[in-house]
């Protein structure tokens, strides 16, 4: 009898953590412009949708790293015949019953909402298309170019943070300047410091230094994107006539 007792309180704590665990779970929903397909990877495990937004829920609170790939023309990678671009590549804190918005635009620049969820955080429901369960996803970040990789994201994260506070423009591309110069960066990471100026000439200046110390120039036409027709021309003949 005492062992049945027993058996019966161990099953109702356990119950009752997996109902805490659930109540408070957070969420993560990741949307972009245009109609491309959209890759997640959440702390090593891969999540795919076929569009543009995607939902993974029954996430613990803590301290996760997030990266987006978004299918386009030319890539890093290739999946079926699909060639899919690195977006987005950071870590986040999530707290309890937390839904946490990403949302990234055609230029490749993110935002980030984060609100409080006030139910289970499951309303979607499970056999909705595009909302996945964190334990559902498949280990295994997605393949990249196997040249060198870069600045590190943590870094990387820290250099964009530093500049974006900047007050000045002026200052902006004297900070940016020194970094592409004593640092190898992906196209993609110089594209995103390009994307923290508003004056075309720091844009197009900015890209003409970098292109020098850039690990995967095949893949430019990324910051080439970043800049208007003028500076995109421009930008091009540079990369032409590069020694």
């Amino acid at each position: 009898m005492k062992t049945i007792f027993t058996l019966l309180a161990s099953l109702l704590v356990t119950v009752g953590a997996m109902a805490a665990n659930v109540f408070n779970a957070s969420k993560i929903t990741v949307s972009a412009a245009g109609k491309e397909d959209l890759r997640v990877v959440v702390n090593g495990k891969r999540f795919e949708t076929s569009g543009n937004f995607i939902t993974i829920d029954n996430l613990k609170a803590g301290t996760h790293t997030i990266k987006v790939y978004r299918e386009k023309n030319t890539g890093f990678y290739n999946i079926l015949g699909k060639r899919y671009e690195m977006v987005y590549d950071s870590r986040i804190k999530i707290n309890n019953k937390t839904h946490i918005s990403i949302s990234i635009d055609r230029n490749g620049r993110t935002t980030m909402k984060e609100t409080a969820i006030k139910n289970n955080g499951r309303g979607y429901g499970r056999d909705h298309d595009r909302t996945y369960d964190y334990d559902d996803g498949s280990w295994g970040d997605y393949p990249v170019y196997t040249e060198s990789r870069g600045m590190n994201s943590y870094d990387f994260e820290r250099v964009v943070k530093n500049i974006a506070a900047e007050w000045r423009e002026s200052n902006k591309i004297k900070s940016a300047t020194q970094v592409v110069k004593s640092n190898n960066l992906t196209s993609n990471q110089v594209a995103q410091l390009v994307t923290l100026f508003s004056i075309e000439s720091y844009k197009l200046e900015l890209a003409k230094i970098a292109y020098s110390t850039t690990v995967d120039k095949q893949y430019y036409d990324y910051v080439i994107a970043r800049l208007n027709k003028d500076s995109k021309a421009e930008l091009t003949r540079y990369i032409r006539n590069y020694r």
